[in-house]
């Protein structure tokens, strides 16, 4: 009779050789994924910046000075008005759906509501929207009179790109019409 021997030396070749395939077919799995996440990373990266592209494009602008407007001089100022536009490259903004925040030391920070709290008085058209060219003359009225060295804060947010804080201090001397730094 015979003996069997045991002989391995084929097996272990052929084990050698699966090992390496799977290890080649995990690194493919593997590379596939990273490239993916890279390329979703990517994409998400390029909306990112250009949704930041337009939202600084769209910043709107004081032109000029600040007036304080008021009927009794020794109460303080009843109302503010201001002359807007776009910055260079802006898209255009519709004013109706921005919101105004108007906020002293001493009160909390509150809206003023479009045709109540605040209008347009003067423009280049009757749209309301603010285009590139194109100067807003707004009158915002506060719900209190601001009196003499009060500080105020007036945030203009447009529906798309960045807010604009207008901060001034009403100055000692009050007149019909002031110039508010």
């Amino acid at each position: 009779m015979r003996k069997l021997v045991k002989n391995e030396e084929a097996f272990t070749g052929l084990e050698a050789a699966i090992v390496l395939i799977a290890f080649v077919v995990v690194a493919a799995v593997f590379s596939y994924v990273v490239l993916g996440a890279g390329f979703f990373t990517t994409e998400k990266s390029q909306e990112v910046v250009h949704a930041g592209v337009s939202s600084a494009a769209s910043n709107i602008v004081v032109k000029g000075n600040v007036y304080g407007l008021s009927n009794d001089t020794d109460a303080g100022i009843e109302t503010f008005q201001f002359d807007v536009g776009l910055a260079a490259g802006g898209m255009p903004i519709d004013m109706e759906r921005t919101a105004m925040i108007f906020s002293t030391k001493d009160v909390t920070p509150y809206p003023l509501e479009f045709e109540n709290g605040w209008n347009i008085t003067a423009g280049n058209d009757d749209d309301n929207i603010l285009q590139v060219g194109e100067t807003f003359t707004i009158q915002a009225v506060p719900d209190d009179v601001v009196p003499a060295r009060m500080e105020f804060v007036i945030e203009i947010k447009p529906e798309i790109g960045a807010s604009l804080a207008i901060q001034r201090t009403v100055p000692p001397s009050i007149t019909n019409t002031t110039i508010l730094y």
